[in-house]
């Protein structure tokens, strides 16, 4: 069991401010920790979790099973992390610095270089470090397909994006993070 239960729920729907203290005091952890990951910082993380935590008690009463919560709220939390990103990304749609004319697919081979980095190389604080390096778009779209395990067509869906998009924006990202994870091993 997982704290929660139909009086808890119940006592959320009703606003009780008792319930709503437990859960938010059970859950604040893991959901910051989502919200880190998309956000660009711990400022604009903790306004997500703030806003994640309004919009879950705004829709608790959604919620069918005690049993299914925590991978409700985890939803709704990443769900609104995406949302909230989505204006971001839309502002580094069109702009593309690091854009090469000529990149293609096959630009990205390391793994036939042997020229691979596992994330098992690295702890987790260098990870987020790293991560929160990459421009939006990519941190989006990374957190999506290699942490979330959203399909490109899923994020292509949400984002509003088209497939080979999500999927050349994958590239770019994990080319991304894999120079912020050298430059920080120097």
């Amino acid at each position: 069991m997982n704290g929660i239960s139909e009086e808890i729920i119940r006592g959320c729907v009703a606003n009780e401010e008792k319930s709503r203290k437990f859960i938010y005091e059970l859950y604040y952890k893991k959901m910051y920790a989502i919200c880190l990951r998309y956000a660009s910082d711990s400022h604009e993380a903790k306004d997500m979790l703030h806003d994640g935590f309004l919009k879950m008690f705004d829709k608790v009463k959604q919620v069918d099973s005690v049993n299914n919560f925590e991978g409700w709220i985890r939803r709704l939390f990443t769900n609104h992390c995406i949302d909230y990103l989505r204006s971001a990304y839309k502002k580094y749609i069109s702009y593309e610095p690091d854009f090469n004319e000529n990149f293609t697919d096959e630009d990205d081979s390391d793994e036939e270089s042997g020229n691979v980095i596992s994330a098992d190389q690295y702890d987790i604080k260098e990870l987020m470090i790293a991560l929160n390096q990459l421009r939006p778009d990519y941190r989006i779209i990374i957190n999506m397909y290699a942490i979330e395990r959203f399909t490109h067509q899923q994020i292509a869906e949400k984002l509003g994006i088209s497939h080979s998009t999500s999927r050349s924006k994958l590239l770019r990202a994990r080319k991304s993070l894999k120079k912020a994870l050298l430059k920080d091993k120097k």
